[in-house]
This record gives C-alpha cells, sequence and structure tokens, in this order.
C-alpha cells in the first residue's frame, strides 16, 4: 500500500508499505479522507518521540470503508462507511488498521471528507466551551486563531451558547469567513490587541479566552482578561510559552487552565456522548464543518506547509 512517511531529514514522501496486521479486536479501514492536525506536524519532527516505546505515526483521523475485521470485532460490516480517531496515527496511508473502538458509523448526511474532518476539532471545541472554560449566555470570549479547524468550531459553539465572540486571525479574508459563523467581532494580529480588546469590552476584558497558539504573545491574555477570567491552553503551535508568575492570577482572581483530549477519551461514556450531541447538530445544520483544502495524499507535504504558514482556513483534508 502507499503511505507517507517522513525522512531523517523532516521531509515526507509517499512510499510503498506492507498493510498493516490485523489483530482480533481491529478493524481494517481502506482510508478514503485523512484529517490533517498539527499533532501531525510535531509528530513529523520527532516532537513525542521516547525510544524506550512506540511512537505515534501521523493521521490519527481518518474516514473509509471496513475492508476486515478481526475474529473478536463484531460491530462493524465488511463494507460499512465509518470514521475513526486512533491517538497512535497510521492513518497518511491507503490502509489503516484501528481498535474496534476507535470506529464510529459515517452518518449518511455526512461525506467522506467531512467524516475525517470533523472529529478531533469539534470534541475539542465542545470540551473546551463545555467542560472546561463552561462559556455562558452574556459572557464575551476571545478565540485565538479563530479561522482555524479548532477555532471555527470555537466561534459557532460560543455563538450557539449566547456569547460575544471576538474572534483572532492574520487574514482579512479568513475573518469575512468567521464573521458569518458566528463571530460578533473581528480582529487582525496586526492590530494592538490588547487595547482593541480592551476598547470593545469598555475596559472590563472578556471572561474566557481559548489559546491553542500559546508563543510569545501569551503572557499579553490575562491583559485582556476580566475578574474572575479564564485561560484555556490547549496547544502552542506559535512556539514556547514565557514564564510566567503564578502569583500574578491573584489579584483579579485569573484562571489559568490547560486542556487535552486524553482527559476525555479516558472517559469513553463522555466521549460517546459527546459524538452523540455532535452528529445532531451537524445534522440539523446548526454546527458546520469548514474544510479549507481537500489535497492529494501524496501532498502530504504542501498540507503541512499550508498548516503551519497559516494559510490555511478551517480543516485540511487528504484524500489517497
Amino acid at each position: 500500500m502507499k503511505k507517507i512517511l517522513p525522512t531523517d531529514d523532516g521531509k515526507l514522501i509517499l512510499a510503498d508499505t506492507p498493510c498493516p496486521e490485523l489483530r482480533d479486536d481491529e478493524i481494517e479501514i481502506k482510508v478514503m479522507a485523512i484529517g490533517v492536525n498539527y499533532a501531525d506536524v510535531k509528530i513529523r519532527f520527532g516532537y513525542f518521540s521516547d525510544k524506550t516505546r512506540k511512537n505515534p505515526e501521523m493521521g490519527c483521523e481518518v474516514s473509509g470503508v471496513v475492508m476486515r475485521k478481526g475474529r473478536d470485532a463484531h460491530r462493524f460490516a465488511v463494507g460499512e462507511k465509518v470514521f475513526a480517531v486512533w491517538h497512535w496515527g497510521g492513518g497518511y496511508a491507503e490502509f489503516m488498521v484501528v481498535p474496534e473502538y476507535a470506529a464510529f458509523r459515517l452518518p449518511v448526511y455526512l461525506s467522506f471528507e467531512q467524516g475525517a474532518a470533523f472529529p478531533v476539532i469539534a470534541q475539542t471545541a465542545y470540551h473546551l466551551v463545555h467542560t472546561v472554560a463552561h462559556v455562558e449566555r452574556g459572557e464575551t470570549v476571545l478565540i485565538h486563531a479563530a479561522a482555524g479547524g479548532v477555532g471555527t468550531m470555537l466561534v459557532q459553539l460560543c455563538a450557539m451558547q449566547g456569547a460575544t465572540v471576538i474572534a483572532l486571525s492574520s487574514s482579512e479574508r479568513k475573518l469575512e469567513r468567521v464573521k458569518k459563523l458566528g463571530a460578533t467581532f473581528t480582529l487582525n494580529y496586526s492590530e494592538p490587541i490588547v487595547e482593541r480588546v480592551l476598547s470593545l469590552t469598555k475596559g472590563e476584558g472578556v471572561q474566557a479566552i481559548f489559546d491553542g497558539n500559546g508563543g510569545a504573545f501569551f503572557p499579553h491574555n490575562f491583559e485582556m482578561l476580566g475578574l474572575r477570567g479564564r485561560v484555556v491552553l490547549f496547544g502552542n503551535t506559535a512556539g514556547e510559552i514565557p514564564h510566567l508568575n503564578p502569583y500574578q492570577l491573584v489579584y483579579s482572581s485569573h484562571q489559568l487552565i490547560g486542556f487535552s483530549m486524553r482527559a476525555i477519551t479516558a472517559n469513553p461514556e463522555l466521549y460517546i456522548a459527546t459524538y452523540r450531541w455532535i452528529l445532531d447538530r451537524l445534522e440539523s445544520g446548526e454546527l458546520k464543518i469548514e474544510i479549507g483544502h481537500c489535497l492529494r495524499l501524496e501532498d502530504a507535504e504542501e498540507a503541512h506547509r499550508l498548516l503551519t504558514s497559516r494559510e490555511s482556513y478551517g480543516k485540511i483534508v487528504l484524500r489517497p
């Protein structure tokens, strides 16, 4: 089968590899679409490498058709359409093997591309809004990288909660699209962000900030945060975060909360219930999946370039 592999110098090549071995509790999926995530870039460059254990591969999120199943796998029939999320990855390929519990039936109202685009970003955004930040009607929230995959979901979910949404992006074209998703105000990173946010909130600041960027700007979040406000950190795509003095949180009762989907996948009942909630809103049209680019598998290098250069909008999907 064809599979994208990283070389020692970080390039991506399309190689011929054996099909993965199928274990008793697993299913083999003929991959029809692959969701591209920033974690793939980190994996590509060895961010999660550890010589003492198995390391994850690129491609944790796919949709496709069940081709084979192990003797203890009974939930799906051969030929069924599914989507799957598997933290060990391996999805940048024509075929992928996952434990049966990591797969879900693909609804008839979603295409393969949509099925590969929504799981990670929708689950992440849902729990950022409902489980972690507890966004309430009437609050004002600030969303970094609002035109990205998670960002476009966050904008919609916060607007659905009745919050005032301030969306940040580096492109006016992308901000126009985000506005249509429910953003109340849009700001370009080229503007003086802190001053503009304080002006929009009449000096009071926002109640919640969602930041998957991290980087040098991160400490400025607390300058825009109102009393008892919370900053939720769920990534560092913009680089390492400068040292923070925890005592600076005390005076205004600020909260800094870290979030990873690992805390959700460890609770299968919550994880599955969240998919039901999301799929209901996708079927009704309340929630939309924003796909900015759909590329061939062999163009994985270009997909990563679009993602890391912030030229992409919404989700990037690969097709074998």
